[in-house]
This record gives structure tokens, sequence and C-alpha cells, in this order.
């Protein structure tokens, strides 16, 4: 079940400047939900993603509540959740220079719309991750 890869950019300001940080994480579950609603003007997508990534993922950083993250001088070491950050399903080696948008031709990109950690304890923990 979890056995899909993404990588998350993680948005932070070095000065005036927007940067991103890249983390892959190995071992998630990656779950598509496809779909419209009919409105008066036509079809709208509510197209939608959901992650979980088990506390025990494969990450070579360690997590850090976003607070936290992003009050760190160096944010190497760690990595963070948070609304309106970058996912990318699969491994992804492309470094973001100026802005998330190079990242449209890939497949399967969604914006962190809310993050949710589930913290139950063992090999349940978890966090749960939606976007659009």
């Amino acid at each position: 079940m979890f056995n899909d890869t993404i990588t998350i950019y993680n948005k932070y300001l070095d000065g005036a400047t927007e940067k991103w940080q890249r983390t892959v994480i190995d071992g998630v579950f990656w779950d598509d939900i496809k779909g419209a609603v009919m409105r008066k003007t036509g079809a709208s997508s509510i197209d939608s993603v959901q992650i979980i990534i088990p506390c025990l993922a494969r990450v070579e950083r360690d997590y850090m509540a976003p607070k936290e993250w992003g009050a760190l001088s160096d944010k190497s070491l760690s990595w963070t959740l948070q609304d309106g950050d970058t996912v990318v399903k699969g491994n992804i080696n492309y470094e973001i220079i100026k802005s998330t948008k190079e990242l449209r031709s890939f497949d399967d990109v969604l914006i962190i719309t809310s993050a949710n950690t589930k913290s139950f304890g063992g090999s349940m923990a978890h966090w749960e991750v939606s976007g659009k």
C-alpha cells in the first residue's frame, strides 16, 4: 500500500528571495481523487489528491513543525508540511530556480491545502496531506 515516492518542495524566504528545499520521501500512499461538479456555467473539476506519509517512511531529513522549521536559519537538515508547498509524485531530481511553475512539465503535481498529524504512536503514526 505504501509503495509510492514523492518529492516535497518546501518554500521559504532567504531575505527577499523565494527559495525551495527539495526532499524525497519513499514509502508513502498517493490517492488521486477525480471528480467534477455541474454548475450553471458547465462542469468544474474537483480533482484532488490525498497522501498518507507514515512517520516511519524513508526520508533523509528529520520532520519539523512548520513554524519551527520556518524559524531555522539552516533548513537543510529537516523538512516540513505546510499549506502552499508543492508535492510531485515520484523522485524528482529538479531544483526550482524561480517559481513552482517550472514543475508544470511533470505529471502529478499538487499544492498542499492541508496537512494533519495523526500521532497514534508506533507504526500507525502518520501525516495526512491533501492538495489540488
